[in-house]
């Protein structure tokens, strides 16, 4: 269901139950008066007096006219009411929605740039490695190559990134995971899986990413052991620690978290011993 209907449904709720409300208390009170108008014509009548007005008065013609009238005005006042807050809601997340755009855009323009930047170093390594190759040229060449793994890796991230509106959907945390793991290599590292069955009801696409970044790091920086574990409500993604880690520039984990929040998903960081955890809480 999409955000605006979601707004004027709730709208139209709210209204329609304060004017119910409304209607309710302001007919009891008429029906009192006219039942205190009746039972004093009654008392006149038969002392003798006569009527306050004519007898022929048809009360509930008039309730009924007082009724229509009522409703017809309100109905006006709610559906106007609506009309104008949808509008303005309406034309709101249309702008938001081309921030978005044009985000996804300078992303994806600066990644294509740093990415055109990479492939010239990487020539000019080669180049470089002809003319005279020794370790300080091998030592540029792996800082290049990680640079360019860890690029490439952002970039797809970006490409998964839904920048339009997105729906939450039923779906299994167990198979994505699965998914997942189709993209990485690890036949040098050890993987123990131990997953049992959970569905979650969340945003689809956010939560791939989440993933791909936490199972991505968990190989990149594990020595030779990389353990994924679903307990309850609980993902688990364990990795022991190489010796010789390089450190990153941590934006993996930052995207992670952030999109994580975005979706009300807890994330805790450990590291204890020669081993680091993320442990995600889906509930």
């Amino acid at each position: 269901m999409r955000y605006e209907t979601k707004i004027l449904i709730l709208i139209s709720i709210v209204f329609i139950f304060s004017l119910t409300m409304i209607n309710f208390i302001n007919l009891y009170y008429l029906n009192e008066v006219i039942d205190k108008y009746q039972y004093v014509n009654y008392l006149l009548e038969k002392q003798g007096y006569g009527y306050l007005s004519e007898p022929n008065l048809n009360i509930k013609d008039i309730k009924k006219d007082y009724g229509k009238s009522l409703l017809i005005w309100e109905a006006f006042l709610v559906f106007s009411s609506i009309l104008i807050v949808y509008k303005i809601t309406e034309r709101y997340l249309e702008k938001e929605k081309r921030y978005k755009q044009f985000l996804q855009l300078l992303l994806l323009s600066v990644s294509h740039k740093l990415g055109n930047k990479t492939t010239s170093l990487n020539i000019n390594i080669e180049i470089l490695k002809n003319k005279c190759n020794n370790p300080t040229t091998e030592k540029i060449e792996k800082l290049v190559k990680t640079i360019n793994y860890d690029l490439k890796n952002l970039i797809e991230t970006f490409k998964k990134f839904q920048f339009e509106r997105k729906n939450e959907e039923r779906f299994f945390i167990d198979e994505l995971i699965l998914n997942n793991l189709k993209e990485f290599e690890f036949s040098n590292k050890k993987l123990f899986l131990r997953l049992s069955k959970l569905e979650v009801y969340k945003i689809k696409s956010d939560i791939d990413i989440i993933l791909n970044i936490a199972i991505e790091n968990a190989f990149k920086y594990s020595k030779n052991k990389v353990m994924i574990k679903i307990f309850k409500k609980m993902l688990i993604i364990k990795n022991d620690i190489k010796k010789d880690l390089e450190s990153g520039s941590g934006i993996g984990l930052i995207i992670l978290e952030e999109v994580a929040k975005l979706n009300d998903i807890k994330v805790i960081k450990k590291v204890k011993g020669k081993y680091f955890t993320i442990y995600l809480c889906l509930s």
